[in-house]
């Protein structure tokens, strides 16, 4: 029936010359109920469509010899649109995006109207005596407007979204679209009504602010008003469309094109306010739950412009450090950092902008509200739009003091012999390694000796182990007093042990050795059990040179060690 009712009017007051009909909406009415129905459902609405049509088209249009070929030609148009915008759009039926829009534009106003029009121009061409060329063009403007004009608030209408959004809104959002609405209507009417001004122009601001406050269902609305009004007043003969010259076939095709253009530009302009809308939403969602995290978490989320000024952190700071989350908003975020590390720190803000889809991490010491400082880790990343431009930093930072302290504790472990409290094995060639290449550099002199404790092994027989332990604490004591601030001594393994003497020659070396040598053996250690141990060491010497490895040096002191083991022990020997 709506079909029958919307073909036979445009016959009836949109045909000039015997073509076909300049306004067509009744193929917009069988789109949007294709689409909104599976494939295997379209039986029975194009049947009961071609029906209609049929019998329009014999009544008030070129007979019934050639109306079921005409009829054919429209609902094969719906078919078409309707399987050509489930192609593209899913369920075809989506105008809140700005890829829905496209399509219907491309489909129901372009494709699908042209294709058509073929065979309904060359139809009526047979049936009439006008030219194929001048059908055509008709008929695919007709068309093309109708289904872009009345197929939106159709759809709105028929799939619920006009109902349901008209539902949710206030009292007071629906009193300002009927005023919308009777303003659209009052307006059109006015500029339609006259013919002594072109003011074709003005009913396109309701059309816009009806699709700026109520998207596509306002938009879809206020179009349907301006066609409606529009056409009625032009086919009437009146309206600003009459100053123009020609005659009512050329009037109604210049107000096709105006319709078209308000048509896709509303269309385009809802469909982007709502995408935007949805956007919002979207962003909205995912900064509560940002914030919710940020606030939740025991680490600082802190977010930096390109230029490196703090616009966000989170409440966790305020604990951590000693700072207000918003006193901080518009600060440079180096001001919280260690003057010594500020570098590394603004090196890894820069990395992070250079190179958006990376993650890095930095530690340096962060300072406090109160001037005191911690120990932080930085995980930086970029932030972009939606262009994909950098706009600035997000930084996870973590208080990493205590792990700090204690990767330090377990460093010094690691290089500190635990019965004595000098540095180890290890520690030492770390050293001895540095001072050769000190040497190599031109950057001082030094010695390397070795020293052993003699008859050590005698000690822990006669005065058991314990005895043995604190004659060597005793010896790692006296050694330590005894060398400068630049020396080295460490506990090699057992009695053993090492001496790094920087910057002094091989007799000032031999010097400061002979006077430990000297202080040990006038030493006298009591073990605790009513008994006093004295004990002596022998040393070996050899010079710290450029160009050797750390073993050679060590093996010549080694070397030295022995012939002083050999020549009657409590003695120094030279290396050759």
């Amino acid at each position: 029936m709506l079909v029958f009712a919307a073909s036979a009017v445009a016959i009836r007051f949109t045909r000039f010359g015997g073509g076909p009909a300049c306004l067509w909406f009744a193929t917009a009415i069988l789109i949007v109920e294709l689409v909104l129905r599976p494939a295997r459902a379209w039986l029975w609405p194009t049947s009961a469509a071609m029906i209609g049509g049929i019998v329009a088209t014999g009544l008030f249009g070129i007979g019934f010899g050639y109306a079921p070929l005409v009829t054919l030609c429209t609902i094969g148009e719906a078919i078409l649109a309707a399987w050509l915008m489930r192609r593209g759009g899913g369920s075809g039926a989506d105008l809140g995006s700005l890829r829905g829009v496209m399509v219907f534009i491309a489909v129901a106003g372009g494709i699908a109207p042209a294709v058509s029009g073929i065979g309904g121009a060359a139809t009526i061409a047979l049936a009439t005596p006008t030219g194929f060329a001048s059908n055509w063009l008709s008929w695919y403007l007709g068309h093309a407007l109708g289904n872009l004009t009345l197929a939106p608030v159709a759809l709105l209408a028929l799939n619920g979204e006009m109902f349901a959004g008209i539902a949710r809104m206030r009292w007071a959002r629906k009193l300002e679209g009927v005023g919308l609405i009777l303003a659209t209507i009052v307006v059109t009417r006015l500029v339609f009504g006259q013919t002594t001004f072109p003011l074709l122009f003005v009913p396109l601001l309701p059309l816009m602010i009806a699709a700026f406050r109520f998207g596509r269902i306002g938009g879809a609305i206020t179009i349907v008003i301006l066609a409606t009004i529009g056409a009625a007043f032009t086919i009437g003969g009146n309206g600003p469309v009459r100053m123009i010259s020609g005659a009512t076939h050329e009037r109604v095709l210049f107000l096709q094109f105006y319709l078209a253009t308000a048509v896709v530009m509303t269309l385009l302009i809802a469909a982007e306010l709502n995408q935007r809308k949805r956007l919002m939403v979207a962003l909205r969602a995912s900064e509560a739950r940002y914030r919710l995290i940020a606030d939740g978490s025991t680490d600082v989320i802190l977010t930096q412009t390109v230029a490196g000024e703090i616009d966000y952190a989170s409440a966790s700071i305020l604990p951590l450090a000693g700072y207000h989350p918003t006193a901080l908003i518009g600060v440079k975020a180096g001001t919280l950092v260690r003057p010594d590390d500020l570098p590394v720190v603004t090196k890894t803000h820069r990395d992070a902008l250079s190179n958006p889809g990376a993650t890095f991490m930095v530690e340096y010491c962060g300072l406090k509200a109160d001037g005191s400082m911690l120990w932080c880790e930085s995980h930086t990343r970029a932030v972009t739009d939606e262009d994909g431009s950098v706009v600035g930093t997000v930084s996870v930072i973590r208080d990493i003091s205590r792990h700090k302290q204690l990767r330090d504790e377990l460093s010094q472990a690691a290089q500190t012999d635990p019965l004595t409290g000098i540095v180890n094995r290890r520690a030492f060639d770390v050293a001895l390694d540095q001072r050769l290449a000190d040497v190599a550099a031109g950057r001082g002199i030094g010695v390397c000796a070795v020293l052993d404790l003699d008859f050590f092994k005698r000690v822990n027989d006669l005065h058991g182990h314990a005895a043995g332990d604190t004659v060597l604490c005793a010896f790692a004591d006296v050694a330590r007093r005894s060398l400068r601030a630049d020396d080295l001594i460490a506990r090699l393994g057992g009695e053993e042990f090492g001496l790094i003497i920087w910057n002094a020659d091989v007799l000032e070396a031999k010097a400061i050795c002979e006077r430990l040598r000297r202080e040990i053996a006038d030493l006298s250690v009591a073990t605790g059990f009513g008994d006093e141990v004295r004990f002596t060491f022998s040393g070996g010497l050899a010079p710290i040179r450029a160009g050797r490895s750390r073993q050679h040096v060590l093996r010549h002191a080694d070397e030295a060690l022995y012939r002083a083991k050999h020549a009657g022990r409590n003695r120094l020997e030279l290396a050759s």
